[in-house]
């Protein structure tokens, strides 16, 4: 007899993001889950009512570790906002999932209720970034540009083909965030 592991769920909520990011919303489904997790589907409902409350979850879930979680690291880095700003481009170069970000706008086109948490999210990404750019003493046009362009370079990265010749793809792409986020010496 095979025994099954049991899963929290945390453990369902990740495997619901991972399959989001492969696969898209129609691909995240109990069975399929379950099967990821090699349990039963009667786990899943010890820890969620139904599908729609895995998929409220997963989107709190995405909300709190892409943007909260990364935001208060980037506090950790200290008062100077200068610093803050280089943690922030840092983690975000780093750790960007551009599958998950791209499923969940699609996601989002098709479902409005999750098309405005999206949005909120990215409201919460871009007022940080224009704050730490403020507080960094860029002028209110080059705050808007930079936080634009720092931010449209984390989507843009996941779009464009990866060739940039002896250089990486992560190395171009945190050299690029690094030159958005400085302060000349003008």
């Amino acid at each position: 007899m095979v025994r099954m592991s049991k899963k929290n769920r945390g453990d369902w909520l990740r495997a619901g993001l991972r399959r989001l990011a492969r696969h898209g919303i129609d691909g995240v489904r109990v069975e399929s889950l379950a099967k990821d997790l090699g349990v039963t589907k009667g786990s899943f409902y010890w820890h969620f009512g139904d599908r729609g409350d895995l998929l409220a979850a997963m989107l709190e879930q995405w909300s709190e570790m892409a943007t909260e979680a990364v935001i208060q690291q980037a506090e950790e880095a200290g008062a100077a906002p200068q610093a803050r700003l280089e943690r922030l481009t840092s983690i975000a170069s780093a750790g960007f999932d551009a599958r998950l970000e791209l499923a969940l706008r699609d996601w989002g086109r098709r479902d409005r209720s999750v098309g405005r948490v999206v949005e909120q999210v990215d409201g919460r990404r871009i007022g940080y970034l224009r704050q730490l750019l403020r507080e960094s003493g860029f002028e209110p046009v080059e705050v808007e540009a930079r936080a634009f362009l720092l931010y449209s370079a984390l989507f843009g990265d996941a779009l464009l083909p990866d060739d940039h010749g002896r250089f990486s793809r992560r190395r171009v792409l945190q050299e690029s965030m690094r030159l958005l986020a400085a302060k000349s010496d003008r």
